[in-house]
């Protein structure tokens, strides 16, 4: 199971809950420009932290950790295991969450940032597929405009970035919404394995409506949130 801990890093994010087992069995999905993922039950953790692009407020980091059913971790005779379509191994990643810009500016956007805790460079050729936790299970919306013209690679200990518009309309007609639940890296959005992380959002929780979007992961974090200003 992966977990997710407060930590006092700069710019770590996530929270892992069992409570959203239950949530991420639904199948209820949300109109996007084309595509919506599907986010599966999460693992679990938690680590207080301060996100580098607004210093004051705490974001959420999620880790992962070792289970009886996880290939071995870097260095053991298993090696490092392949990821879904060729795409990072979810295990071998930590996934942040952070504001794109300050809050007090703007709080409808939000920046994810991946990197590789492998030995071994892998790829990253899809969006982060996210569910929120709303009651509802809804699915989290893509930019398809925001695919980079070329596959990421991340070598080691390497970045790659994705931008979230939260919404598109007031607080007022908005859910507020305290996690996310994300699937592995290159997982169907129809394909339910069970597996993910539970992403907290930062200061309690953010107002999120139905438009809410994704970009493409991406390995430029200005090319990751310029989406998010055109709206």
């Amino acid at each position: 199971m992966r977990t997710s801990r407060k930590t006092t890093h700069a710019r770590t994010l996530g929270a892992l809950g069992l409570a959203a087992a239950a949530l991420l069995a639904a199948t209820a999905c949300e109109p996007s420009d084309d595509k919506a993922g599907a986010t599966p039950p999460p693992k679990s953790s938690t680590s207080p932290s301060v996100s580098a692009s607004a210093p004051a407020v705490p974001s959420t980091s999620a880790k992962p950790s070792a289970s009886s059913s996880a290939p071995g971790r870097p260095g053991e005779a298993e090696g490092d295991p392949t990821g879904i379509d060729g795409n990072c191994p979810d295990d071998y990643t930590d996934v942040k969450v952070e504001w794109a810009v300050p809050p007090t500016k703007d709080d409808s956007k939000l920046l994810l940032t991946v990197t590789n805790t492998s030995t071994e460079p892998c790829k990253l050729r899809t969006y982060p597929v996210l569910r929120l936790e709303d009651g509802h299970g809804r699915l989290v919306g893509v930019f398809e405009n925001s695919k980079p013209q070329t596959e990421v690679t991340l070598a080691p200990g390497k970045e790659a970035y994705a931008g979230l518009l939260l919404r598109q309309s007031n607080k007022d007609v908005s859910t507020l919404v305290k996690n996310m639940a994300l699937a592995p890296h290159g997982q169907s959005p129809d394909n339910n394995t069970g597996e993910g992380v539970l992403l907290q959002m930062p200061k309690g929780g953010v107002y999120v409506d139905d438009k809410a979007r994704v970009t493409y992961w991406n390995s430029s974090s200005e090319a990751a949130v310029s989406p998010l200003f055109a709206h």
